[in-house]
């Protein structure tokens, strides 16, 4: 009996699990403020600057809030099913040039943040709907020291690295080969011995262990 009640201590002795943001966002400073800002909440967060990159995240169910960055209503459109998205922070210009009502027509629920981030109530106003726990570490990014700790023990060599790296962030072979000065048949070459190392079948599936390595704390 003492047995069960140390084990119950220990689990209510546990700190919260953090929540986690999905941030698509095309401009670096603006992510990176974004993300700063979120983490000060207790937010780990996951920024992305490619909508395929984003709606493919979003779709593991791993995130409580969801920011997305746009200049448009138009650009607002290209994400997929972006009404189901929920909480979401709709980070746009809110100036004279770029009127409320586009944004509000494509997600009318959302939470509009000014692009710039000057208004740093606005977020903090969105959050205050549910706590976030304290103390939480980021929860990374698509960098290159995260996704080189994500899959450190398959032992894939760094330029398999440099090649995963880039087929994450969505780039087509023809992107990553001009990208890496190498061919295209020397990027399939690499990506065929990555999803063999990997034990995938193709880029979706090594998104996912990329995700899973994340939550798993290897990155």
């Amino acid at each position: 009996m003492a047995s069960s009640e140390n084990s119950r201590d220990l689990i209510s002795a546990r700190p919260p699990e953090p929540k986690r943001a999905l941030i698509y966002e095309s401009d670096a400073l603006t992510g990176e403020r974004l993300r700063r800002m979120l983490a000060a909440e207790g937010y780990g967060t996951a920024w992305v600057d490619e909508t395929r990159l984003f709606d493919s995240l979003r779709r593991t169910g791993l995130f409580e809030l969801y920011g997305v960055g746009a200049m448009s209503a138009e650009e607002l459109r290209r994400i997929e099913d972006i009404e189901s998205l929920e909480p979401l922070l709709l980070v746009v210009p809110l100036d004279k040039r770029s009127p409320i009502n586009p944004y509000r027509l494509v997600h009318p629920r959302a939470s509009l943040v000014d692009r710039e981030l000057r208004d740093v109530d606005a977020i903090r106003r969105e959050l205050a709907r549910g706590a976030a726990p304290s103390g939480s570490s980021s929860f990374g990014g698509l960098t290159g020291a995260s996704i080189q700790r994500a899959f450190e023990h398959f032992g894939l060599s760094e330029r398999q690295l440099e090649v995963l790296e880039r087929a994450l962030r969505g780039d087509t072979s023809a992107e990553i080969a001009s990208r890496l000065f190498i061919s295209e048949l020397t990027v399939r070459n690499h990506l065929h011995a990555i999803y063999e190392r990997v034990g995938v079948s193709g880029r979706r599936e090594l998104l996912g262990r990329f995700v899973q390595g994340l939550m798993e704390g290897h990155a």
